[in-house]
């Protein structure tokens, strides 16, 4: 047999697996002298947050460097990177820190043990992670991934230097605020897509996601074609939560929102019908339930009874999607600035035997009628990213994007460069826009 013919040696293979391991670190301690901008949040006020040139540091384990193409300035990420009185304190606080809740990029360089993606990939950076091999993985929650919790001052790692040496991190493993992420390979999910930046941003969001999953991901609760479905707060979550829902086939979608041009959208992007709350007040729960119970309310033919010992009829799903105020907003304001109340009109309008799935930050504490709460049947999800598993359903709503069954120019409506990061984080924080994306 010539030598040319001759299987590989063991030895060989070997030699061949510390090459390409060597020059995987190579290529890793090559970006250490790279540098780039990046959002930096340090100390305390309204000028904690300033754009600064960063260099980046060497790479190991199972890091990966992202070249950023744009990112979602996620409402929840406001006062951290404004400087609002209230959050952003903490042990935190006085590091160095790169903000942001995912993003989409290129991969430019990977640590020897990342074997997910590879340098050339174009890659969503989520806002949750899937390790694959944690207690909730395993379960089919990658959703809770355990790793997710994994993001104290202990676990964050230097990934690059100010000018001043000055240590910066990548908050939450992420830091999408910058023209470089530098996350871990659990963080990565790559995507196979010609869309635009601005559209795969949105898309790849931690709120699109949320929003997405609650509706299409089936982990939670899966909505049935023919379904009526309430979305309560028309935000960028929201509206994903509203596409979902037609998307799988809803025959009513109720978008309620106090500001009237989401109300709009909510319209353009699926929604059947719209309810203002500041209009509605106290009558939003009997609102939804009479809208549910149409045109058949005959309890012998089938249909949805609007009454009831136990609340009655209802949507059959419903996503809550308000949360706190971080500041007054400038536009309609709503009812309950801490987002307690439309938690609770949420659960009541929820019918008996329903879905419910909350995904805000509200402040405070609900209170629910006990016998409803005990034996009216609604099934409550905690919608930590609307029970999306990153890996799984990520691609899936690329896939929704590219047939465009999912639209993503009518929720970012406000596409910046990352000079004007803080200008538009002010216009999410006053809810002048739905969301923005900020391009790297």
């Amino acid at each position: 047999m010539a030598m040319k013919d001759r299987a590989p040696s063991r030895r060989g293979i070997f030699k061949a697996g510390i090459a390409a391991a060597a020059g995987g670190i190579a290529l890793a301690q090559s970006q250490s002298t790279r540098r780039f901008r990046g959002w930096v949040s340090r100390g305390t006020g309204p000028g904690r947050t300033t754009l600064q040139e960063l260099t980046l540091r060497p790479i190991t384990g199972r890091q990966v460097v992202v070249r950023t193409e744009a990112t979602n300035l996620c409402y929840s990420n406001a006062p951290f990177v404004l400087g609002l009185p209230g959050p952003g304190g903490g042990p935190l606080q006085n590091m160095a820190l790169i903000q942001g809740h995912g993003g989409v990029g290129v991969v430019e360089s990977v640590g020897p043990e990342v074997r997910r993606v590879q340098p050339g990939d174009r890659v969503c950076v989520s806002g949750t992670p899937q390790c694959g091999s944690c207690y909730q993985c395993l379960r089919g929650r990658a959703d809770m991934c355990q790793f997710l919790g994994r993001q104290g001052p202990k676990d964050l790692v230097p990934i690059a230097d100010m000018r001043d040496g000055t240590p910066v991190y990548a908050n939450s493993h992420i830091g999408g605020l910058a023209e470089y992420m530098v996350t871990f390979e659990e963080w990565v999910v790559p995507v196979f897509t010609k869309a635009s930046a601005a559209d795969l941003g949105m898309v790849c969001s931690c709120v699109s996601v949320a929003g997405l999953g609650t509706t299409t991901s089936q982990t939670l609760a899966a909505i049935a074609p023919g379904s009526i479905v309430a979305v309560v707060g028309c935000g960028p979550l929201g509206l994903s939560a509203v596409q979902g829902a037609r998307i799988s086939g809803a025959s009513k979608i109720i978008a309620i929102d106090p500001i009237s041009a989401r109300r709009e959208v909510a319209l353009k992007i699926g929604a059947t019908n719209t309810l203002d709350p500041n209009v509605d007040g106290d009558k939003l729960v009997d609102k939804v339930r009479e809208l549910s119970s149409d045109p058949n309310n005959r309890l012998w033919a089938g249909g949805r009874d609007s009454g009831g010992l136990l609340g009655g009829s209802g949507a059959d799903f419903v996503v809550e999607a308000v949360g706190a105020d971080h500041a007054k907003p400038k536009l309609e304001v709503g009812p309950d600035p801490t987002g307690i109340l439309p938690m609770r009109q949420a659960y009541e309008m929820c019918a008996p035997g329903g879905h419910i799935i909350t995904t805000s930050l509200p402040r405070g504490n609900i209170t629910l009628p006990a016998v409803v709460f005990a034996i009216g049947g609604r099934t409550h999800h905690a919608g930590q990213a609307g029970g999306a598993n990153p890996m799984r359903d990520i691609p899936r709503f690329v896939e929704m994007l590219d047939s465009g069954q999912y639209n993503a120019e009518a929720l970012a409506t406000t596409v910046i460069p990352i000079e004007r990061m803080l200008d538009a984080y002010e216009e999410v924080l006053y809810r002048t826009t739905v969301t923005a994306i900020m391009t790297a």
